[in-house]
């Protein structure tokens, strides 16, 4: 238990045996700015055991806690010895960081840069800016383990990217903050109608053409997999990653047998939880598009996607889009989110340009000179 702010405490857990209950964390995360599936403990968890508990990584699951030990923020991070990542397209025109190519101890987020989409500390919004400034403190007493604090995947909608250029500067820390990538979203309304509407008139010419070409064969259908039924949900992660594969040449390369046993363990450890989304579009009874998304609190996240480029003229994967579309604004949820990466398709869709954000923090020269 280390001191940090007047009336704050830090209790750090080096693994998840030791980190707060599922139900303590999760409750927080509930009161949260950046209440996201990613930041879960369950798929923190599945990360930590599929990506990063066997290679050179030292977790630093930070739990800030109140007078009477009830806790105030969870910061799960880790550090491990490895290159900076090269900047996004997004990040254009922002100074490259020192030491990009060599290897630094590094403090980052667990989940990663891959496979989670937004990533934050868990804390309520307006104690966020305490919570940050104690890990902060945290971190600069164990600076002899790091080199830098590499933050990624920071979600417009929490203010932690704004405060954290503030309190660096309070704390004799040196940042850079700015835009990653992008994450396309769809603010959905009531009426499939009016969404179409709201769609620009040649992209609902065109949605409807593909949707009605492909529905000019009787023998089309599409269902969301059952994540209760568990060999349905395993042979359907299998479609999925098959079709994934097939996509092209960047998804067969992303999806190696790693990659795609950990997709398999995400989706079993997440069966129970509610929130998987699988949906498959079959034609003749093949397997020619599929989506693999969350459905959390009131946002469908499309989380990835795959397709038989031989039903390819028959614009498989716009087709189911626009079902589960459709189905989402059924099902009353409010946003459609695309999660990362700036693709046609989605501003086709009508989605609507959100901001992840990396922050980069160092110590100032006369802190590294002591």
């Amino acid at each position: 238990m280390v001191s940090v702010s007047p009336g704050l405490q830090i209790e750090v857990a080096h693994n998840f045996t030791d980190a707060p209950s599922q139900q303590a964390w999760d409750a927080l995360l509930h009161e949260s700015v950046s209440d996201v599936v990613f930041l879960s403990r369950r798929w923190q968890q599945i990360w930590w055991d599929n990506f990063a508990a066997q290679e050179n990584c030292k977790l630093h699951i930070v739990s800030v806690l109140q007078e009477g030990g009830a806790a105030l923020a969870i910061a799960p991070l880790f550090i491990e010895a490895a290159p900076l990542p090269p900047l996004r397209p997004y990040a254009q025109g922002t100074p490259r960081p020192e030491g990009e190519g060599a290897p630094l101890r590094t403090v980052r987020f667990v989940g990663g840069l891959e496979v989670a989409d937004y990533l934050d500390i868990i804390a309520p919004a307006e104690r966020l800016g305490e919570a940050w400034s104690a890990v902060l403190d945290y971190l600069i007493e164990i600076g002899g383990e790091w080199d830098v604090i590499d933050l990624h995947s920071l979600p417009e909608f929490s203010p932690s990217h704004d405060l954290l250029s503030e309190l660096a500067a309070e704390k004799g820390l040196t940042a850079d903050i700015f835009p990653e990538d992008v994450c396309p979203v769809i603010p959905l309304p009531e009426e499939w109608d009016t969404y179409l509407m709201s769609l620009r008139k040649k992209d609902r010419h065109e949605l409807r053409r593909k949707v009605r070409k492909l529905e000019g064969r009787d023998d089309v259908r599409w269902y969301l997999v059952d994540p209760a039924d568990r060999d349905a949900l395993m042979s359907g992660m299998q479609k999925f990653i098959e079709l994934h594969r097939k996509s092209g040449s960047d998804k067969a390369e992303f999806m190696t047998e790693p990659m795609a046993a950990a997709f398999l363990d995400m989706a079993s450890r997440l069966a129970d939880t509610g929130w998987l989304d699988l949906a498959i579009l079959e034609v003749a009874g093949e397997p020619a598009s599929a989506y693999l998304s969350f459905r959390y609190n009131n946002r469908l996240y499309l989380y990835n996607s795959g397709y038989d480029p031989k039903f390819g003229s028959y614009s498989a994967g716009v087709a189911l889009l626009a079902y589960r579309i459709h189905k989402a604004i059924l099902q009353e949820i409010k946003f459609f989110d695309f999660l990362r990466g700036d693709e046609d398709y989605k501003y086709d869709f009508g989605a609507e340009n959100t901001y992840v954000y990396r922050a980069l923090l160092k110590r100032n020269t006369e802190q590294q000179k002591h």
